[in-house]
């Protein structure tokens, strides 16, 4: 919600707001200043973001999304650390490729990466999208639980060297393929440039392939990819009960009872300034005294998906600012417990705000005017009159009396009226709740962020974080593929500036719980230990070197 709607909320009117926001460049505190006094305050702007209108929530089950790819035309800013490869059409059968390497102006015939320190790629299919995400998916559980994958033993994983092109002799089992995808992405000395995405739709079972054909949105079919992830580690034998499944699958509670789901998922028309005001619309109801609400969630998974959905014919989006979407993440603050403790309390108390800030706008309404007069103009020709001549000087003074008492009370109203305006927009705030983060972690109710692992705008465009902490956007054509560094800051500028529009294709974010990213000594010795992932990872870079 922006500032002028907050100004209505208080009872100022739109045409009053609008003028008094243009006055004040969109400072909140300004305007209220502006439309008390008639005065620009110098004051520095203030976030004006707060929580959104509060639909009822329906928890999403196991359960994915179909568009056109994202037309591709913007810049994204980079660091200095850039190179261009070329890579093959995805229906080519040769892995070799084109790689251009801006910093040596050399072509090189080869699947090889030109530094061994940039990332193995996925690069997608043309129409399939939906498959694209899969593999995405895939990657970023390489990154961020290769661990998990290393822990079971297949002794053999049957070295194919097209396996990376995705060719049907060198398909096995899911569990086969991811492990082969995460040797590449996890070992220092890989030189695998690059994985087509079709290495993993070979995989695929009937079933999902069936509900591939008829899913109109990823959101349809996602969950059915994550619940297909979950059943071949299950397989494996190797896991204790349920400790697959708890990384993925959350519960959530709602007035229909208890879900589960893997996949959060938000429509265009949904969009607002920040993820956090999108998930208090799902999840924050306008509470009454005493009323239990049961659109909560209830067990958070350490691994968080979400999905913004691409747009249909008739799409429309309340804001062209965009989302802002946190590099760390509460979404503890949507479970029960903490409903019940923290955001309860403090809706109430944003209620009893809102309704105060009203009360005192129409007594200084009333200190303002009488009878369609101002009042403070009144007294002033009043006194005026008066003191040309010096003969009522007892009327004079009680009218200058009378004139401060009303300054006075003005004043006091007005400070009155901006403290109430900078906690509901402060500390009161729920689209950026660092007082409720705050407030949850001293009562020991939240503990650690969930972090921003991936962020898939398209299937040939997405920004991946590194266990490192180091950004990096890569972006795929059909005749290239970018790589390029990235801060943090320029990750969330991406993100807003893909969500002031609806977007062509599905927007997927990641986020891991921070406690569940693995150090790299783990990793390490959790490849070195599985003989099947060596042996295939040692046979991998002899055909490259081949190269």
């Amino acid at each position: 919600m922006d500032a002028q709607q907050s100004l209505i909320e208080m009872g100022i009117t739109p045409e009053v707001a609008q003028r008094a926001l243009q006055q004040t460049d969109g400072n909140l505190e300004a305007a209220v200043n502006y439309i008390f006094s008639g005065e620009v305050s110098d004051d520095p702007p203030v976030n004006q973001l707060q929580s959104a209108p509060m639909p009822g929530f329906t928890p999403g089950s196991l359960s994915g999304v179909m568009g056109n790819q994202l037309d591709e035309n913007e810049e994204v800013d980079s660091s200095s650390s850039e190179q261009e490869l070329s890579p093959p059409l995805p229906s080519r059968s040769s892995p070799g490729f084109s790689m251009w390497s801006e910093s040596t102006g050399m072509e090189i015939l080869s699947p090889k990466k030109h530094l061994v320190t940039d990332p193995t790629v996925i690069v997608p299919l043309p129409h399939c999208l939906f498959e694209n995400y899969f593999a995405l998916f895939s990657l970023s559980i390489c990154q961020y639980l290769p661990h998990l994958v290393a822990k079971a033993e297949l002794n053999d994983l049957t070295y194919n060297a097209k396996w990376a092109q995705g060719s049907s002799e060198s398909t096995t089992s899911f569990i086969q393929q991811l492990q082969r995808l995460c040797s590449v992405v996890n070992a220092s000395f890989s030189d695998r440039c690059y994985v087509l995405a079709r290495s993993f739709t070979a995989v695929l079972d009937a079933s999902l392939k069936r509900k591939l054909a008829e899913a109109e949105h990823l959101h349809e079919v996602l969950p059915s990819f994550i619940r297909l992830l979950i059943h071949a580690f299950e397989e494996c034998g190797c896991y204790a009960d349920e400790e697959i499944r708890s990384l993925f699958v959350s519960s959530a509670l709602s007035s229909e009872g208890k879900s589960l789901l893997s996949v959060l998922q938000f429509m265009p028309e949904e969009y607002e300034t920040s993820l956090y005001a999108m998930f208090n619309a799902l999840l924050y109801p306008e509470l009454e005294d005493g009323e239990e609400s049961g659109n909560s969630l209830l067990n958070l998974a350490p691994i968080l998906t979400i999905v913004f959905d691409e747009m249909d014919a008739d799409t429309e989006i309340n804001s062209n600012r965009g989302v802002e979407v946190p590099l760390e993440f509460y979404p503890q603050l949507y479970t029960k417990g903490v409903k019940d403790a923290i955001v309860r309390p403090l809706l109430q108390q944003r209620r009893a705000a809102q309704e105060r800030s009203r009360q005192v706008l129409a007594e200084m309404n009333v200190l303002k005017s009488h009878q369609g007069k101002d009042t403070l103009k009144f007294i002033n020709s009043t006194l005026d009159y008066l003191q040309r001549d010096d003969q009522s000087r007892e009327i004079i003074d009680r009218l200058e009396s009378l004139k401060n008492a009303i300054v006075d009370h003005k004043t006091q109203r007005k400070d009155e009226y901006k403290e109430l305006s900078q906690k509901l927009h402060g500390e009161w705030n729920l689209s950026r709740p660092t007082y409720l983060i705050d407030e949850a972690k001293e009562r020991g109710l939240i503990d650690e962020p969930y972090l921003l692992a991936m962020i898939v705008l398209s299937p040939g465009h997405y920004l991946q974080r590194f266990r490192s902490g180091q950004w990096k956007v890569i972006r795929t054509d059909s005749n290239m593929i970018r790589i390029s560094d990235c801060d943090s800051s320029q990750v969330q500028v991406t993100v807003r500036r893909h969500t002031t529009v609806p977007s062509k294709a599905p927007l997927m974010l990641l986020y891991v719980k921070s406690s569940h990213v693995p150090t790299d000594t783990v990793v390490s010795r959790s490849l070195e230990s599985n003989e099947g992932i060596t042996n295939f990872l040692r046979a991998d870079q002899e055909e490259l070197n081949k190269e």
